[in-house]
C-alpha cells in the first residue's frame, strides 16, 4: 500500500526539526559593547539665566519730514550712511519762501524808517512844547504816533524773523547722530503733505532690546532688580557664543493681562555695531548665580516615560539614572537631583543603550554610532536658549524650562 504524499512531507519536516538545532550547538552568542561618547558632570558656579526672544530698537528714532508742501530740490546724503547732527539731508525748493522773506524784510525796513523819523520829530516837538511854541496836546499826539510806529516796527520785525525761520526750513538737517535709511522722495518729487516721511534716522549706539518674561518670575525679578543692576545678554543669529552685554533699564509697572508676561527693556552700547534696529535676537537675563551647580552637556539629558534621565557609565556598563533638571547654561544643563559631580554620563550613542549594557568609548567622538538618541532629548537646543537658560511657558514645570 503506497503512503500518501502528506505523510512523506511530515517525515521530512520532522527530520529537519531534529537536525537543524544541532547545527548551531557549540557556537556561543556574543554581544559587542556599544560605542558611546561621554562627558563628566562638572560642579561650578553657574548663572541662572532666563532666556527668551527680543527685538532690537533704536534708542532714538527720528522721522525726517518737510514742514510744508514743496518740491524736493536736492538730496544730500547716501542712503544707509552714517549722518551727524546738523548735517544737511534735503533742500526744498525755496522760491515762495524766499519771496515771502524778502517781503517781510522790506516791510520791517519801512516801519523802522517811519519810527526813526517820528522819533526825531518827537524830540523837536518836545523842545517846542517846552518853549510854549506848540500846545501840550500837539506834543502828546506826536508822542502817541511815535509809540504806534515803534510797535508797528516790532511787529514787522517779528514777521521778518518768522519769514527767515520759515526760509531756513527749506534746508532739512539731521537732528541726531545716527544711520539714515532709504529716501522715500527722490529729487524733483513733490511733497504734498507735511506729514509725509522723507527718511528715518536711527541711532545705532546705543540700542535698546525689548523682551518679555512670564509673570512667575516677577517676584524674584523685582527682588534682584532692587538690589542692583541686572546683566542682560543679546545675540543675533549665528553669534550666540559671543553675545553683547547690556544692562536692564526698564521693567513695566503692570503684567499684560492678555499674555501674562511682563515687558522689559535693556540698553546695549553696541560699540561694534553687531546689533541692528528691528532685528530679532536671543536674550538672556542673568537673574542670579547658582553656587556649586552640577552641569552636564544638554545632549546627555534624555526623556522617557517616567521623566528625564541620563545614562551613567560605571565599570564599563550603562546605568539608567533618573534626574531632575533645572535650567540651561549655554550648552549645558543644571541637574538638581540624581547626579553628583565627577560622574561620567553618555552624551552620544544612546540608541543602543539599555540598563546594564556594555559600552566602550568611541574612537571618533564626532561620529559615534547611535548619535541619533533613542530617547527624545529633554533639552533640545532652541533658538531662545542658545545664550542661556531656556524660559518655560507659563504652564511648564522645571523639566519644561530646560526643554525650551
Amino acid at each position: 500500500m503506497r503512503k500518501p504524499l502528506h505523510f512523506h512531507l511530515f517525515l521530512i519536516f520532522t527530520l529537519l526539526a531534529l537536525v537543524l538545532p544541532g547545527c548551531g550547538r557549540g557556537k556561543k552568542e556574543t554581544k559587542h559593547p556599544a560605542p558611546v561618547v561621554t562627558a563628566k558632570a562638572e560642579v561650578k558656579d553657574a548663572p541662572y539665566v532666563l532666556a527668551t526672544v527680543g527685538t532690537i530698537k533704536a534708542a532714538v528714532s527720528v522721522n525726517i519730514k518737510s514742514r510744508f508742501a514743496a518740491n524736493i530740490k536736492k538730496v544730500h546724503f547716501v542712503e544707509g550712511s552714517l549722518v551727524k547732527a546738523g548735517q544737511v539731508l534735503f533742500t526744498i525748493d525755496p522760491a515762495v519762501n524766499a519771496l515771502t522773506e524778502q517781503q517781510a524784510g522790506a516791510t520791517y525796513q519801512r516801519d523802522r524808517a517811519d519810527y526813526e523819523q517820528l522819533e526825531r520829530d518827537l524830540a523837536r516837538y518836545k523842545a517846542l512844547a517846552d518853549q510854549g511854541v506848540i500846545s501840550r496836546e500837539q506834543y502828546e499826539e506826536k508822542h502817541t504816533a511815535t509809540v504806534r510806529a515803534r510797535n508797528a516796527m516790532r511787529a514787522s520785525g517779528a514777521g521778518a524773523s518768522i519769514a527767515r525761520q520759515t526760509l531756513s526750513y527749506n534746508t532739512i538737517t539731521s537732528p541726531i547722530d545716527g544711520r539714515i535709511g532709504a529716501t522715500l522722495f527722490n529729487e524733483g518729487s513733490f511733497v504734498k503733505d507735511k506729514d509725509d516721511i522723507l527718511a528715518v534716522v536711527n541711532t545705532t549706539t546705543p540700542l535698546e532690546v525689548s523682551f518679555s518674561l512670564p509673570e512667575r518670575y516677577l517676584a524674584e525679578l523685582r527682588r534682584q532688580y532692587t538690589q542692583g543692576t541686572l546683566t542682560v545678554e543679546a545675540a543675533p543669529p549665528g553669534m550666540e557664543a559671543h553675545p553683547e552685554i547690556g544692562q536692564l533699564t526698564f521693567m513695566d509697572n503692570q503684567v499684560e493681562s492678555g499674555t501674562g508676561a511682563i515687558r522689559l527693556k535693556a540698553r546695549f552700547e553696541n560699540p561694534e555695531g553687531r546689533l541692528w534696529p528691528g532685528q530679532f535676537v536671543t536674550v538672556g537675563l542673568v537673574l542670579k548665580t547658582i553656587k556649586d551647580a552640577v552641569l552636564v552637556p544638554s545632549n546627555a539629558i534624555q526623556t522617557g516615560p517616567v521623566g528625564t534621565f541620563v545614562f551613567v557609565i560605571k565599570d564599563g556598563h550603562a546605568e539608567m539614572r533618573p534626574v531632575q533638571v533645572s535650567v540651561r547654561v549655554h550648552d549645558s544643563i543644571i541637574v538638581e537631583k540624581g547626579l553628583s559631580g565627577g560622574e561620567v554620563v553618555v552624551t552620544e550613542g544612546h540608541l543602543r543603550l539599555y540598563p546594564g549594557a556594555a559600552v566602550m568609548e568611541a574612537e571618533d567622538k564626532g561620529k559615534a554610532p547611535g548619535k541619533d538618541t533613542g530617547g527624545k532629548p529633554a533639552a533640545e537646543p532652541a533658538p531662545a536658549a542658545r545664550t542661556g537658560n531656556a524660559t518655560a511657558n507659563a504652564s511648564g514645570d522645571k523639566a519644561d524650562q530646560s526643554a525650551k
